[in-house]
């Protein structure tokens, strides 16, 4: 006896062909999932990092959380990246500066604990 195979299949419309086919359309750097990408990066930057150079050579308490804030943001955005080299190097950037930035404000706290802070 021969075995029958069933299938069972749903007959798409027009619509629905465009509808699958839409979310996952590459237009590029015009797409706006990567103009809003590329714009939540910018915005997880602080705005006076651009000016902090080898002259600026102190930075407030309150500049270095918003810095910790910033690498938290930077980090949500790259962990949405496909795992590699890219998605690796940038990881390990904010984890650095995580870790710099921490010790930076322990050694602040063990100088102003008696003082208040900054």
């Amino acid at each position: 006896m021969a075995v029958r195979q069933i299938e069972r299949a749903v007959i798409l419309e027009p619509e629905d062909i465009e509808a699958m086919h839409r979310p996952f359309i590459n237009k590029g750097n015009s797409d706006p999932v990567v103009r809003a990408f590329r714009e939540a990066l910018r915005a997880s930057t602080p705005g006076w990092l651009s000016a902090l150079d080898s002259e600026s050579k102190t930075v407030s308490r309150s500049r270095l959380d918003e810095l910790l804030t910033a690498i938290g943001h930077r980090r949500d955005l790259v962990g949405a990246l496909p795992n590699g080299e890219v998605k690796t190097e940038a990881l390990e950037q904010l984890t650095s500066l995580d870790e710099l930035i921490t010790e930076m404000l322990a050694q602040l706290d063990g100088t102003t604990s008696g003082t208040g802070s900054l």
